[in-house]
């Protein structure tokens, strides 16, 4: 798996149980192609950073239950639900269907910190501005490309 463009993680905090959980609730279920949402249209600078191509890693839960693929630069709106702007994604890596999410292993294991911002918006793990802790641990394992090879190996371990 190719994650040399996976350049951001978003802490998801959906209200109750898992988001984006349920391929029947995406629209070509075989495609894993869905909206990722972000709360409100005050958060739309932080929506468009990411550029079609990049890749994230969302994080519920304290388990990274996605990797998914930017599809255009585009920020769309859905003014009728309470998360009201969305980025068009393709999960590139998901929990195959029917593994336990809970069994999946803890942020700590996979980013090596502790504490992941908490806030739902994305976040450039390349900013050591933003993602201080992080690039202090990976500083000297490579860095974030040290840090998308031992990703890689742990989803492959998974899947």
């Amino acid at each position: 798996m190719d994650l040399s463009q996976l350049k951001w993680l978003k802490n998801v905090r959906p209200d109750q149980g898992w988001a984006y959980d349920e391929l029947d609730e995406m629209p070509i279920p075989e495609a894993k192609i869905f909206r990722l949402h972000w709360r409100s249209k005050d958060d739309r600078a932080n929506a468009q950073q990411p550029l079609k191509g990049e890749l994230i890693a969302l994080v519920q839960s304290a388990r990274v239950t996605h990797i998914v693929e930017f599809l255009d630069d585009e920020v769309y709106e859905n003014p009728e639900k309470e998360w009201g702007i969305y980025r068009v994604v393709k999960a590139i890596w998901m929990p195959s269907e029917g593994l336990d999410w809970w069994k999946l292993p803890h942020h700590k294991e996979v980013f090596g910190i502790e504490d992941l911002p908490p806030d739902g918006s994305a976040h450039d793990l390349s900013r050591t501005d933003r993602m201080y802790q992080f690039n202090q641990h990976w500083k000297n394992l490579e860095g974030l490309q040290g840090f998308q090879r031992h990703l890689g190996n742990i989803l492959t371990q998974i899947s």
